[in-house]
């Protein structure tokens, strides 16, 4: 009977191993070195209500309707949509409290044949910004603009910057152990010249990761940008027409 037990039991192991949530590839001198921020309370599939991220706390979301607009001749889609947002960061331990605006656009111009095949017939890029105002280090401007996939993934952009500092934003498409990337981005990096300092999953849970020497300016900053990430729902994949 303890055979079978103890059989069972390193079964139902290995089935959770399986059925575990992947998680991001993230670079191994930055991740030796970095606090993962826990996130609580974030719903994957209605993220639109407050949450938590290590010591801070995401609350008054506010995601404005997905606007679209545009044409269809003959095959040919010329279609544009955008949408806005809004939240509020607090620092729970340290104190502090301040708002961040978001908007993010897509502009797609494509031509569908009759066998389901579809052409693009322009960069069909998806920029997004946030704002947000630090009493310290003063205005600061997160944007990203998407190509879309990870076989243009040299022509995205991002920047987090401030008119004085500025930490780049560069995408991650590999989960942890996997030899080939995703299709799609699974999370980002943010960088000081070429040095990580922090690190965002977007898909399925969520995680976030941060250097523990940073300033508690830099952090509030950093966290304010991986906030807007995790509430950013992609417009390429709403299917606005």
């Amino acid at each position: 009977m303890k055979k079978y037990l103890s059989t069972a039991a390193v079964a139902a192991v290995l089935l959770l191993s399986a059925c575990s949530v992947p998680q991001m590839a993230v670079e191994s001198n930055f991740k030796s070195q970095a606090q993962e921020l826990p996130i609580e309370g974030r719903k994957v599939l209605k993220p639109n209500g407050d949450f938590r991220i290590g010591d801070y706390t995401v609350a008054n979301v506010h995601r404005g309707w997905k606007r679209g607009s545009g044409f269809n001749i003959l095959g040919y889609d010329n279609v544009k949509s955008a949408q806005k947002y809004e939240f509020s960061l607090q620092d729970t331990q340290n104190g502090g409290e301040w708002y961040v605006f978001g908007a993010s656009k897509l502009h797609e111009k494509n031509l569908k044949s009759n066998n389901g095949l579809t052409i693009q017939l322009a960069a069909n890029k998806e920029y997004y910004a946030s704002y947000f105002t630090s009493p310290e280090s003063g205005q600061w401007q997160l944007v990203t603009v998407d190509p879309g996939h990870y076989l243009a993934r040299n022509k995205f952009e991002g920047q987090v910057i401030n008119g004085v500092k500025m930490y780049k934003v560069a995408p991650v498409y590999k989960f942890e152990g996997q030899k080939i990337p995703t299709g799609d981005i699974v999370g980002y990096e943010f960088k000081d010249d070429e040095e990580v300092i922090a690190a965002v999953q977007v898909v399925n849970n969520g995680k976030v990761w941060m250097r523990s020497d940073l300033s508690n300016d830099t952090r509030m900053v950093l966290a304010s940008a991986a906030a807007s990430l995790l509430l950013y729902d992609k417009l390429k994949d709403s299917g606005i027409d």
